[in-house]
């Protein structure tokens, strides 16, 4: 159970970065370079921690169905 809450949360957030990133590109467009670079960093740990929770859930699930084949 707490696999998949982890995974959906891991994707939630994957999402909001990537929102994150669209507001970087989008002021960088109507040329607010200050604005940009100071959301640029944040956006990107957002959404790295995103991909993380995803990662750690997917690796779960697969050491899951390996101990229970070996079972």
């Amino acid at each position: 159970m707490w696999i998949g809450f982890r995974e959906f949360l891991g994707w939630i957030i994957v999402l909001v970065g990537l929102a994150l990133i669209t507001m970087v590109l989008l002021l960088a467009l109507n040329r607010a370079v200050f604005e940009a670079l100071a959301l640029s960093f944040p956006a990107a740990i957002v959404f790295r921690a995103g991909i993380g929770l995803v990662r750690m859930s997917t690796a779960a699930r697969i050491a899951l169905t390996l101990q229970e084949r070996d079972t």
